[in-house]
């Protein structure tokens, strides 16, 4: 894992995530991009010189924010773009081939029902790459024990279980299987690859209604410290697409939660 994107908004959890961030990137090597995803809309000409005081203040916050935390000596480049958030971090994956975003849940603070807010919805359901959702205050800790729940075990791309096996080498992270079938469900796609059959000798078989279901049916039986999802185009992330958000009651952890995609 050689570079991880953070991007921050303005909550106040931006420097608990950013901590974690460092100490991860402390121990796996990584070089560390830093990005602002506070993008608010100016429709009206006049409002330029807001946008730019705004723009302006955003990166004061991030540079004041990377300079506050010890950064273990680790490679941190402040990213600045122009434009949608989501298609500077296409840009920036292009030019560097970002292994992992590390984010938080920046959910609503007015709203308690819901668990990864806009932007982390965004980076969940409409980016490439894979996304670690660290929750909010929650200290670096070694990985130990993993539960992947999938309910299509068919794998494409040589990079989509990248962040598994690095983990399982890094840090001899554990992994439980969890195979979720669910209604309506064809048998071919009930086929597993030996890409991830090979990721652990433990796999569980259960029938819910969707992936979640499983997870909470098995979570405290396995009690991982890091629960690994996929997040594929006509997968169960795909299909809450009403809004950016995550509501609680479609999918929610306490937990490290790896969002995995498929990657060539």
């Amino acid at each position: 894992m050689k570079n991880i994107l953070v991007p921050l908004g303005v909550s106040e959890n931006a420097e608990s995530t950013l901590t974690y961030a460092i100490e991860l990137a402390g121990v796996t090597n990584s070089t560390l991009y830093v990005m602002d995803s506070f993008n608010p809309s100016f429709h009206n000409a006049h409002l330029l010189n807001a946008k730019q005081a705004v723009k302006n203040n955003n990166a004061k916050r991030i540079k004041e924010l990377v300079h506050k935390i010890d950064n273990k000596n680790i490679d941190i480049q402040i990213v600045r773009y122009e434009g949608d958030v989501l298609s500077a971090i296409a840009s920036l994956d292009q030019k560097v081939r970002l292994d992992l975003i590390l984010s938080g849940p920046m959910p609503n603070a007015d709203n308690e029902a819901v668990f990864l807010g806009p932007t982390a919805g965004k980076l969940v359901k409409k980016t490439d790459i894979p996304v670690l959702i660290v929750p909010e205050g929650f200290a670096f800790a070694i990985p130990k024990k993993a539960l992947f729940a999938f309910k299509r075990g068919r794998v494409k791309g040589d990079r989509s279980l990248a962040p598994i096996h690095f983990f399982q080498k890094k840090f001899a992270t554990e992994m439980n299987l969890l195979l979720v079938k669910v209604p309506g469900q064809e048998r071919k796609d009930r086929q597993i690859d030996h890409e991830i059959v090979e990721l652990s000798n433990t796999m569980i078989s259960t029938e819910n209604g969707t992936v979640y279901q499983g997870v909470l049916e098995h979570f405290r039986t396995v009690e991982p410290d890091l629960l690994t999802v996929f997040a594929r185009k006509r997968g169960f992330f795909a299909k809450l697409i009403e809004t950016d958000v995550v509501l609680k009651k479609d999918f929610y952890t306490k937990t490290l939660l790896l969002v995995l995609k498929n990657r060539k």
